[in-house]
């Protein structure tokens, strides 16, 4: 690679504030997603398996958002993945925990839809 090519390719800052945006840009159709496998969890009855794979999806959300400092899906989504937990570790079905996940995951929602995500810079030197 000439000199020329490595002064023109762009900063890791600005690579990364580049993947920053467009990973927000796109959390609509990564929400979608999880928020259909939440109606299928309800609607089978209170499947395990089914909040087994919304816990995954929602752990993959939070994971990207915490490595790209989109701080309000990370939180949100942690909060969400400590609920199932203690859902899938209950004896019985806790319709209090179920009505809880289902409200963080329409603040998601809202949220994505709202399209004001404040994320600050990724700063690698931290």
């Amino acid at each position: 690679m000439s000199d020329r090519e490595l002064n023109e390719k762009p900063s890791i800052d600005t690579q990364l504030a580049t993947l920053q945006a467009e990973y927000i840009a796109n959390l609509y159709e990564r929400v979608l997603p999880v928020l259909s496998l939440w109606q299928d969890y309800i609607a089978s009855n209170y499947s395990p398996e089914l909040l087994r794979d919304v816990y995954r999806k929602v752990h993959a959300i939070a994971g990207t958002s915490s490595i790209l400092n989109v701080k309000p899906i990370d939180r949100l989504s942690n909060q969400v993945q400590i609920k199932i937990q203690a859902v899938l570790q209950a004896t019985d079905i806790e319709m209090m925990l179920i009505a809880e996940i289902a409200l963080i995951l329409n603040e998601i929602l809202d949220v994505v839809k709202s399209g004001d995500i404040n994320a600050p810079p990724i700063n690698l030197n931290t």
